[in-house]
């Protein structure tokens, strides 16, 4: 099951100490990420240099994942956290569950179906998005996240509550006014690894929690990570992510270490995302 951590919105993958590729993103979108773009060396959405001298080369962008990208998903995400423990028929074992576990909880996917009359699923999945990176010369995804902005706990009624705490039982306290969400499945194909396309995931998943809710909301992202992988807890870290006690919103390490497949401890990070400048002068 995806749901692992009692209060998070979770899933068998954490990102740990490995990834995979292929198939075509569907159409470009106006919004490109690469390390270009970071250095503000471009503008977004074209490949003209921001001094109109020259024209920069955009080797990926970010878009909102389609439901035919979760297949090239699906191998990079097997190929990040299964290779180094599978042959060549239990790597397509773990790969089709993971394809079969991705299209069970597509956003879009649940969306139709609330269409159809469970308008339940509407309400509970509207906050989550999908996000592939994909090479810009191609359309290949060459990377994926996941990320839910949802309060990391909910009411008995599953209607999502900004000042909740994640607590085990699914229960709300107002011990704290900032509105929790939750990153997680990042990868990136091996071979498009530094290059900037962690960092734009993590970029894009930020801002889709920032547009999701109010401005003036104090809103922190939280994910999992291995110990282990000090190659991924150095970019968290670049990134203004630091290590949370799971305590302070009312779990242990054995919550957040529950359901993981792979060896490792893993640990709880987060980042407090930035105020509207209008709000931080209020």
């Amino acid at each position: 099951p995806r749901h692992q951590i009692p209060g998070f919105v979770s899933s068998k993958f954490a990102r740990g100490c490995r990834p995979g590729m292929i198939s075509a993103c569907s159409r470009r979108p106006s919004l490109h990420y690469s390390q270009l773009y970071e250095n503000g060396v471009v503008d977004s959405g074209n490949n003209e240099a921001k001094d109109g001298s020259i024209e920069a080369e955009i080797e990926f962008f970010i878009s909102d994942a389609q439901f035919v990208h979760l297949g090239p998903a699906a191998r990079i995400l097997t190929e990040e956290f299964y290779s180094a423990r599978t042959n060549f028929v239990t790597f397509q074992i773990e790969r089709l569950k993971t394809v079969l576990s991705l299209e069970s909880t597509f956003p879009n996917n649940q969306q139709q179906n609330s269409l159809n009359g469970s308008s339940n699923i509407m309400g509970r999945r509207t906050l989550q998005r999908m996000i592939v990176a994909c090479n810009a010369k191609n359309g290949e995804v060459v990377g994926f996240a996941e990320v839910d902005a949802r309060p990391l706990s909910q009411n008995g009624g599953g209607v999502a509550t900004p000042d909740a705490a994640a607590l085990n039982d699914g229960t709300t306290t107002n011990n704290s006014d900032i509105l929790r969400s939750y990153m997680y499945n990042l990868a990136v194909d091996r071979s498009w690894k530094r290059k900037g396309i962690a960092s734009a995931l993590v970029r894009a998943c930020e801002q889709f929690v920032l547009d999701m809710h109010d401005s003036c909301i104090e809103k922190r992202l939280y994910l999992r990570v291995r110990k282990c992988n000090r190659a991924a807890v150095g970019l968290y870290e670049s990134l203004g992510y630091e290590e949370m006690n799971p305590e302070t919103i009312q779990l242990s390490k054995e919550d957040i270490n529950s359901g993981s497949l792979e060896e490792g401890e893993l640990i709880l990070f987060a980042r407090d995302l930035p105020l509207d400048p209008e709000c931080q002068l209020d």
